[in-house]
């Protein structure tokens, strides 16, 4: 008796075709889930015995009513509705033929609210940052996360991130999904870091910019300069080589001038001296004071002439 319950109720489902309960999302593209590995020749969508959408092989659909102008159907026989809306809500049915047969397909669609933002909050504990994402919604929802520095994806509603591990300059985006309908929401990381810890970090995240920018800029005006011809490699300026009214130079020519002057000046001082002793010897000895000059004279004729001691070398030098 219960076998033959059984055949008959599934007798009955494949003469009426297999109804799903389906939900769609307000405001999405929602598209009907049909998969059919046959040939089709000919397709209907019915919405509550309504027709919404025909096909005939090799000719272009054809739509039907409101819903019509709102749908897309293809040749799998899967059937689009855009931008769906509470209206929407009813039973749908897919009547397909092929060369053989004819068969059917049937839906309950249901329509909830749009798919509202989620909410990010984020707290430290036991040296963890841990993320959580929050969405008021009348259905489960799918929770998803990413980080902007990881290319993996965290399918959690709840995420921890131990603290040696952030990266400040990063963010966490939240994706929470429904049917084919998605939304997100992102934060800084290091929003959700201790105050302490986020100065600091922040601090020295803001020294290296500007530190890297002042060095960019130092580059960018030398280079410029170089370009310009203002600053050449391997130029040297000698200052104290240069002459000065003419001084340098004269010194370079005539590098035995200064030993000349300096030894004019010690003949002056030495004929001085003399002088002075011819006056000693006229005083004390009642010397004739023509004689006194002839023997100073003659010492006098014993010194060298160091005006002409330049020699050679010394120009060379």
């Amino acid at each position: 008796m219960w076998l033959l319950t059984s055949l008959l109720c599934l007798s009955l489902l494949l003469a009426h075709g297999y109804q799903k309960e389906i939900i769609g999302i307000m405001g999405e593209n929602f598209t009907f889930p049909v998969q059919i590995d046959q040939k089709i020749m000919e397709i209907v969508w019915k919405k509550n015995k309504h027709k919404v959408a025909e096909w005939e092989y090799e000719n272009k659909p054809t739509y039907y009513g409101r819903l019509g102008s709102r749908s897309v159907l293809m040749k799998n026989g899967s059937l689009t509705i855009v931008n769906l809306e509470k209206d929407d809500i009813g039973t749908y049915e897919l009547v397909y033929w092929n060369s053989v047969e004819e068969h059917s397909l049937n839906f309950e669609l249901v329509v909830l609210d749009s798919l509202p933002k989620p909410e990010i909050n984020c707290s430290t504990s036991d040296d963890e940052l841990v993320l959580n994402c929050t969405a008021n919604f009348q259905a489960s929802l799918n929770y998803t996360w990413e980080l902007s520095n990881n290319p993996h994806r965290y399918r959690n509603q709840e995420l921890s991130v131990p603290l040696k591990n952030v990266d400040i300059t990063s963010n966490a985006t939240c994706i929470i999904k429904y049917s084919q309908t998605e939304r997100s929401s992102e934060i800084s990381l290091i929003q959700c870091l201790p105050e302490e810890k986020g100065v600091k970090h922040g601090n020295s995240l803001i020294f290296l910019l500007i530190v890297s920018t002042i060095i960019i800029l130092i580059v960018v005006i030398l280079g410029f300069l170089w370009r310009k011809g203002i600053i050449k490699p391997g130029r040297r300026t000698a200052q104290n080589n240069s002459p000065v009214n003419g001084s340098g130079k004269h010194e370079q020519l005539n590098p035995c001038n200064s030993q000349q002057q300096s030894n004019s000046e010690r003949d002056r001082a030495l004929d001085g001296n003399e002088e002075g002793l011819k006056d000693k010897l006229i005083v004390e000895n009642g010397v004739n004071q023509e004689e006194v000059p002839q023997d100073a004279e003659g010492e006098n004729g014993g010194h060298p002439d160091n005006s002409s001691s330049c020699t050679k070398g010394d120009l060379k030098a």
